[in-house]
C-alpha cells in the first residue's frame, strides 16, 4: 500500500513538473502556475465535489482580475506541503506566516487573519492554561503535516495521535473519546465542522491555550518572478479596494 501511494505522488509530481515545462517558454507572468491548497474550512475546503471557501472565492476572484484560469488544486495537508516545497511556480494558501516560515516563500498578501487552539469535549474538567497541560494528557487528535504539527514535536510533544486524515477525522476522535484534546482548525473551522454534521454548538469547547494566531496569506514559491508577485499583490489590493474581499467574506460570515 504505501509503495503505491509513494509511486501515485511521483507520478503527479512528474506529471504537474511537465505541464510547467511546458508552458515555460511562455512569458513568466503567463506561464502555468500549480495552485495548492489544503482542506481547512471555512477558508479552503470541498463539499459536494466543488471547492469553496473565503480563500478560494479570493484566490479565483484574483485569478480573474489577473486574465488567468490556472485551476486551484486541493490536497491532503502531508501532500500539499511536499507539493508546495517541492514544485517550480506554485501559489498555495491560506498560509499562516511565522517567523519560521519567512524566507521560505514570497509572501503576496494577507486574505485573512485566525488562530488555533486546543479542543476538550463538552464537560471535561481537564484545564489546559500551558503547553505543559496539553503534554500531559495521554492522546492528542492533531493533523500528520503543517505549521501546528510542527510547533507541538518542536515543543516536544510524544503524544500526539496524526493517524486522522481529515478534520472531521480529528474532531469525531475527540467526540467519541478516542483522544483527550484535538488541534487542528480555526474557531470558525470547528463551527463549521459541528454545524455540517448537526451538533450542538457547544459539543466541543475552546480551551484557553493558543498555540498560533497570524494573518492568513496567499504565498508564492521563491522562483516566482518578483514582477509576477507584485501582479498578485496589485490585483489583491484593488479588490480590497473596491469592497470585492468584504463582500466576499460577508457570503460566508
Amino acid at each position: 500500500m504505501a509503495s503505491r501511494s509513494g509511486a501515485g505522488y511521483q507520478a503527479l509530481l512528474l506529471a504537474v513538473v511537465l505541464l510547467w515545462s511546458h508552458g515555460a517558454a511562455c512569458a513568466p507572468d503567463q506561464a502555468p502556475l500549480t495552485i495548492i491548497t489544503e482542506e481547512w474550512p471555512p477558508y479552503n475546503y470541498a463539499e459536494d465535489g466543488q471547492l469553496k471557501g473565503v480563500s478560494v472565492e479570493v484566490v479565483r476572484t484574483v485569478l480573474k482580475e489577473l486574465g488567468r484560469s490556472d485551476p486551484i488544486q486541493l490536497y491532503p495537508s502531508q501532500r500539499a506541503k511536499k507539493m508546495q516545497d517541492a514544485l517550480p511556480r506554485t501559489i498555495f494558501f491560506s498560509l499562516f506566516r511565522t517567523k519560521e516560515r519567512e524566507p521560505l516563500y514570497k509572501w503576496i498578501g494577507p486574505i485573512g487573519f485566525d488562530a488555533i487552539y486546543f479542543y476538550k469535549r463538552k464537560g471535561d474538567p481537564i484545564e489546559i492554561n500551558s503547553l505543559d497541560d496539553a503534554r500531559r494528557v495521554p492522546r492528542i487528535a492533531c493533523r500528520q503535516a503543517g505549521l501546528v504539527h510542527d510547533i507541538l514535536e518542536k515543543e516536544g510533544f510524544t503524544n500526539l495521535d496524526t493517524n486522522a486524515h481529515s478534520s472531521q477525522q480529528i474532531y469525531f476522535k475527540l467526540l467519541k473519546g478516542r483522544s483527550n484534546l484535538a488541534i487542528s482548525d480555526s474557531p470558525l473551522g470547528v463551527k463549521y465542522f459541528l454545524q455540517k454534521e448537526g451538533l450542538p454548538p457547544d459539543s466541543l469547547t475552546q480551551t484557553k491555550l493558543m498555540v498560533v494566531s497570524s494573518d492568513l496569506y496567499i504565498a508564492g514559491s521563491l522562483d516566482l518572478p518578483d514582477s509576477e508577485v507584485d501582479q498578485w499583490r496589485q490585483a489583491l489590493l484593488r479588490l480590497r479596494d473596491n469592497g470585492t474581499i468584504e463582500k466576499i467574506y460577508r457570503e460566508y460570515h
